[in-house]
């Protein structure tokens, strides 16, 4: 099926689309990237036609407007990954997230279970299939809510940001399974602000701009980095947290062992497979999760007490999970009174990012970058010894990303950063110690 766009027009505060004409052609590919905030979402959600979204003009599928036709007529034509699965999900496990979501296109049992099973087997998901979505990591989440859009089989496919929490293997891994379904003649978009691993599989490169779609050339792609140095030379040695006879688990299962640990000063970034257990150890370290052993912020032995996030704190993976305010403004604002200097620093961050405009906007109007971006400015406004950043690069175009980067890299001269991340190129030039969590045990990786 073709998406064909015609004079789309779109008021959300401001006229986000004016007169947008574009087509994504039938069983092509399409990498669909832009700044944060510049409507990939919303593009996406008008083309599925899932929510109430008024709008003007008309969206063809396969030369049919769908605007008016039933939930479950769209459902056969469009299948849509949002970017964050929290939302997506109703069911507690996968496996009832699967049933449910095929037993409302009204299939033969026969049917549901081919396209369970067939889904299970492309997403890589049997592991994942009873365990409670909650407890699954955020790379976990997204692998789930993608084998549930495999699932419904639609030839048309619309990811938003569908691997900003997967480890590079499995992205590799699934980004070429999405290949495999374009061969056999799939429609898909992705909404991306990480290229890498696409110049093998995508058909064409779009850029979303000032609202108007433009092609890019697709050797862009083949021109991006794949390694990064994420160790520095002179890499910090003063010890700043210590781990004792660690161990951490999630639903019994085992995750960290580390008899003796030292993270140290300066900025650490911490990679490993999906559902290995790096989220888990951060809240752990934050005392938020439960854990045996002892840990230590220089020698004070951490308990579970209020004023330790005067001294560290973590930023969470959803951002507006940590929100305590309506408002962008309210949220910078929230607190001690912030010296002189570090408003300065959020107002011209404000303006570089282009939320200027946005301070009395709601903070849940906002897209999920640019709630990243709220997020980094209200914790890195903080006067902290250690700040753990848990994914915080996800949902952010490359220019916010350098911004954040600069930003944590002046920082770490007097504050110490441990950063959990699966989007490396950020940190190349500034993450003076890598370590990898792998089969329950932390090993720093020698670059």
């Amino acid at each position: 099926m073709s998406i064909v766009l015609k004079a789309i027009r779109f008021h959300r505060e401001t006229d986000l689309f004016t007169d947008l004409n574009f087509e994504f052609p039938t069983g092509a590919l399409t990498v669909l990237t832009g700044d944060s905030g510049s409507g990939k979402s919303t593009l996406l959600s008008l083309i599925a036609g899932f929510a109430a979204m008024p709008y003007e003009g008309t969206i063809l599928l396969d030369g049919h407007d769908d605007r008016n036709a039933a939930m479950q007529v769209k459902a056969q034509h469009v299948g849509m990954m949002f970017q964050n699965p929290d939302q997506q999900f109703t069911m507690r496990t996968l496996s009832g997230e699967l049933s449910f979501a095929l037993e409302n296109l009204n299939l033969p049992v026969a049917e549901i279970q081919r396209r369970f099973a067939q889904a299970v087997a492309l997403g890589e998901t049997q592991a994942l299939l009873n365990r409670d979505l909650s407890t699954l990591s955020g790379g976990e989440k997204q692998r789930a809510a993608l084998t549930v859009l495999l699932a419904m089989d639609a030839p048309i496919l619309l990811l938003d940001e569908p691997f900003a929490s997967i480890d590079p293997a499995s992205r590799h891994l699934l980004i070429g399974k999405l290949g495999t379904l374009r061969d056999h003649g799939k429609t898909i978009v992705i909404a991306e602000h990480d290229l890498t691993d696409y110049a093998d599989v995508a058909d064409q490169l779009v850029a979303l701009k000032n609202g108007e779609l433009s092609r890019l050339p697709l050797a862009t792609l083949t021109t991006l980095p794949t390694h990064f140095n994420l160790t520095q030379p002179r890499q910090a040695t003063n010890k700043i947290f210590h781990l004792e006879n660690v161990v951490c688990q999630q639903n019994h299962h085992i995750l960290l062992q580390a008899p003796s640990w030292d993270f140290n000063d300066g900025i650490t970034t911490l990679t490993g497979a999906n559902g290995s257990g790096k989220s888990t150890l951060l809240r752990s370290m934050v005392q938020r999760h439960p854990y045996q052993g002892r840990m230590f912020l220089g020698q004070q032995r951490l308990r579970r007490r209020k004023r330790l996030y005067q001294t560290m704190t973590l930023a969470v993976q959803d951002a507006a999970k940590q929100f305590v305010t309506l408002t962008l403004a309210d949220e910078l604002a929230f607190g001690p009174a912030l010296p002189a200097a570090v408003r300065e620093k959020q107002q011209a961050a404000l303006a570089y990012l282009g939320l200027a405009e946005k301070q009395t906007t709601s903070l849940y109007q906002l897209s999920e970058g640019q709630k990243k971006m709220v997020q980094l400015m209200t914790m890195l406004s903080l006067d902290l010894s250690f700040l753990l950043l848990d994914e915080p690069f996800s949902g952010l175009d490359d220019r916010a990303c350098q911004y954040f980067a600069a930003w944590i890299k002046a920082k770490s001269a007097t504050q110490a950063f441990l950063i959990v991340t699966h989007r490396l190129a950020p940190l190349a030039s500034i993450s003076q110690q890598h370590v990898v969590l792998a089969n329950q045990r932390l090993q720093v990786v020698r670059e």
